[in-house]
């Protein structure tokens, strides 16, 4: 058995911007404590013009992070799986991609072109459902014939958990928006599946509190109304708001102590799942004094901020209407301890995102401490 992981990172991100997606990769372990293999890949971000504004390229670093974890799997592997940015929703979409269809085995007469078209057809079966026993005794008994792609897909897929997906701000656009217009790539995008299938283990998804650009607005995993499944505990999955813009919290900008917190607090669920690395990060110097950065203001030179408002993230968001109709909520959000210390430290630190939440919840910011739930309970590790 051996430890796959796998680190996307975000739009022109690459190894010297130092995000949190590569120092996460930079520190990990050749081998565990137990004496496990670590195999380790790193793809930098979508590059250039039309990569980085219509989303051109992130199938195909979705493609090739597949094809690269087909060469290297054996039964029994952990697999985890990180990204920063529009590098989390390529990791989550690789994620769902592995979760709905499962690892194809090496030599297989079916391309990983032909499972990525079955990606994209959503009412397609699962490798989940062609291998479910009940499911199979069903179409007997209906006389349901399967297609020859799913006799073959039965026989060189294999179904596989993913140990973890640990992502910082996952933002929903497939292209930054052109002056607030919706990239072009969406329409034809929106196929792709970032949300929890059961086969993901554990999910873990930092936040950031203090971005204002809409384009950057955050995609939060969620239930969905009417879908019959048990409630992922916030031991599995949890999503957690720390303060800072979306390059604070994703790690990028130079000197910038607020991406330590969320980098930490994902090296620590990683951890404790099995995953070894050289040293854990430790918080440097005062991270109340570090300022939030304004990635509004100076985006695209000024020019954004002349046709988009300033947008304010929803904490805590009530249940929702995606484009189909169906009802989603937002689960398992938590709100980490530093962002109620430094509001007690700075008079100056006032997001409007958290008094909306306080607001909403009968929640005292001044007199929160610790990690809470979305409702101000606080959590168990809280001291």
């Amino acid at each position: 058995m051996k430890r796959i992981a796998i680190f996307l990172d975000g739009t022109w991100n690459q190894g010297d911007d130092n995000t949190n997606v590569w120092r996460t990769h930079a520190i990990l372990a050749e081998e565990g404590a137990d004496g496990c293999k670590q195999l380790a890949r790193y793809d930098i971000g979508v590059n250039g013009f039309f990569g980085g504004t219509f989303g051109k390229g992130l199938v195909d670093n979705v493609l090739e992070a597949y094809e690269w974890l087909i060469s290297k799997h054996d039964d029994g592997d952990e697999i985890f799986i990180f990204g920063f940015s529009r590098g989390a929703y390529t990791a989550r979409s690789l994620a769902g991609l592995i979760a709905k269809y499962g690892l194809l085995k090496p030599g297989s007469p079916i391309s990983t072109r032909q499972i990525l078209a079955r990606y994209q057809r959503p009412e397609e079966e699962t490798i989940w459902n062609l291998l479910d026993a009940d499911a199979e005794e069903e179409r007997l008994s209906q006389r349901l014939e399967i297609s020859t792609e799913e006799s073959l897909l039965k026989k060189y897929s294999k179904r596989v958990p993913i140990k973890m997906v640990g992502v910082w701000d996952t933002v929903g656009a497939l292209g930054l928006p052109f002056f607030g217009i919706e990239g072009v790539s969406r329409s034809t995008l929106n196929w792709l599946h970032t949300g929890l299938r059961r086969s993901i283990e554990h999910g873990f998804h930092a936040l950031a509190i203090d971005e204002h650009r809409k384009s950057f607005a955050p995609t939060l995993w969620s239930a969905r109304q009417g879908i019959m499944a048990a409630p992922r505990s916030l031991s599995s999955v949890e999503q957690r708001w720390f303060a800072g813009a979306h390059g604070n919290v994703g790690g990028g900008y130079e000197l910038d102590f607020l991406a330590q917190p969320p980098l930490r607090w994902i090296l620590q669920k990683a951890s404790s799942l099995g995953l070894c690395f050289r040293f854990q990060v430790e918080l440097d110097g005062d991270i109340f004094a570090a300022n939030v950065t304004d990635s509004y203001r100076p985006f695209m030179k000024g020019t954004y901020r002349k046709f988009v408002k300033r947008f304010h993230r929803v904490i805590g968001a009530q249940p929702y209407k995606d484009g189909a109709g169906n009802v989603h909520t937002t689960i398992n959000e938590t709100i980490d301890e530093t962002v109620f210390e430094r509001w007690r430290s700075r008079d100056d630190y006032r997001p409007v995102s958290l008094q909306r939440w306080a607001e909403l919840y009968k929640v005292e910011i001044a007199e929160t401490i610790g990690t809470v739930a979305i409702d101000g309970t606080p959590l168990l590790e809280s001291k």
